[in-house]
């Protein structure tokens, strides 16, 4: 079926001043149901070739092209995404996300500040303290993290794990910052203090993990 979507998708392409825009709709929406996401791409191209005006397609393409790891194209859309929307929060998280894939992680910080200015989610703070942690900015992160520690008590905010390109996992702010605390006692040679946190951050986990089953 995807191949057939596939080769379905390039020849629309091709003979696409003939194709009606609403054939190609609905191949973009049968493409994203079966997540065939290069077929997506190809299909919404051929809508904003018809119609440039067609923003609700356009500005799904970064997405689109991180999922087919062609990250040049997604960093492309995701400027004009950002040009007509600059405080957008999906658009800046993905700025953030193709930064860490290429290596810019002074940009990507900057973006989790400027996500953490203007939304207050803890799970951005959280990035930045393991940022801070990973380039062994140990004072700052310490601070960062006792930061974090008065402000999660009480919150629900968690913190998005990026487990394939196209998969995230929410992980609790409390487990994170426990799972954060144990690495960073662990690097004090402190291994009980750390078996200690990383049992928190699993009991946090499970916690929440069970919460959600509840809800189901």
């Amino acid at each position: 079926m995807n191949k057939f979507l596939g080769a379905l998708g390039l020849s629309i392409l091709f003979a696409c001043n003939q194709a009606p825009q609403t054939d190609s709709k609905q191949l973009y929406s049968k493409a994203m149901e079966i997540k065939d996401y290069q077929t997506a791409i190809t299909a919404a191209q051929v809508i904003l070739q018809a119609d440039s005006n067609q923003t609700l397609y356009l500005d799904t393409l970064p997405e689109l092209y991180i999922a087919v790891r062609n990250f040049e194209s997604a960093n492309y859309y995701n400027e004009l995404a950002l040009r007509r929307h600059p405080d957008d929060e999906k658009y800046l998280q993905v700025k953030a996300l193709l930064a860490q894939q290429g290596g810019r992680i002074e940009e990507e910080m900057d973006v989790y500040n400027k996500l953490y200015a203007k939304t207050q989610k803890l799970g951005y703070l959280y990035q930045i303290a393991a940022y801070q942690f990973g380039t062994e900015q140990f004072e700052l992160s310490e601070k960062t993290v006792k930061d974090l520690e008065s402000k999660m008590v009480n919150s629900m905010d968690s913190v998005d794990f990026m487990i394939s390109e196209t998969q995230k996992q929410k992980i609790p702010i409390r487990a994170a910052v426990y799972n954060l605390k144990a690495y960073m006692v662990a690097q004090k040679r402190d291994l009980p203090g750390a078996k200690k946190y990383f049992e928190m951050a699993l009991k946090e986990y499970n916690k929440n993990l069970k919460s959600s089953e509840a809800d189901l």
